[in-house]
């Protein structure tokens, strides 16, 4: 990877976004929304896909099965997801239960979405190199994809949930301090992450999935 700053993000940042009754911005869903204690407890996943998906629908690369435009139809969508992407006891804890998840999603709504992941080990020495996912990221985006990002262990990150997904849809990197940040959404909220300092101190690891329109 070039080591000049640079900064890349999905093309329409806005198609996830509403304003809620007094005009704060609500970045994506929250798994709060969800009606069922256990499914705000374990509901990370499905709304991270619910997320992705929204996306996709609303730049027309899917069916729409939900028209999304307030919390309530948010919701709806998260509690249709829900039936596809479904927390086991563990939650949603494999990259397979997600991607499966969204291709039975895509079954049902007759649409078509191809999926690319890439695991995150536990074991130090079998993880792909930091570089290898800095890539992974910017070809996600690049495909304009929001990335589902899986964080088994937060490592020393103060600012990231542990046993978590969530929504990457940015990353940039500084020359100055050479680090690189990812911009993600989380319970309706945004913020940066020093992805190079979890990759560092994770114990547990996660992974990445990407999905693209499929090539005619």
């Amino acid at each position: 990877m070039s080591k000049e700053s640079f900064a890349i993000m999905i093309q329409n940042p806005m198609l996830l976004q509403l304003q809620d009754p007094v005009g704060a911005t609500i970045y994506g869903c929250d798994q709060l929304w969800y009606h069922s204690y256990w499914q705000r407890l374990s509901g990370c996943g499905p709304s991270t896909a619910t997320n992705l998906m929204l996306y996709f629908q609303n730049k027309g690369s899917i069916p729409t099965k939900i028209a999304v435009h307030d919390k309530k139809t948010f919701t709806a969508l998260m509690e249709l997801l829900w039936q596809f992407v479904t927390p086991r006891y563990q939650g949603v804890h494999l990259l397979s239960q997600f991607y499966q998840g969204v291709e039975g999603y895509m079954q049902s709504i007759k649409g078509s979405l191809d999926s690319s992941y890439l695991e995150i080990p536990k074991e130090k020495e079998l993880r792909p190199s930091f570089d290898s996912i800095v890539e992974f990221i910017v070809e996600g985006l690049k495909n304009d994809s929001p990335i589902a990002f899986l964080n088994l262990s937060r490592g020393s990150l103060k600012n990231l949930d542990e046993w978590h997904w969530v929504t990457l849809v940015g990353i940039r990197y500084e020359e100055n301090s050479g680090c690189y940040y990812a911009t993600i959404y989380d319970a309706s909220k945004k913020w940066d992450i020093d992805l190079g300092q979890w990759y560092d101190t994770t114990k547990r690891g996660g992974g990445f999935i990407a999905f693209k329109e499929p090539v005619q």
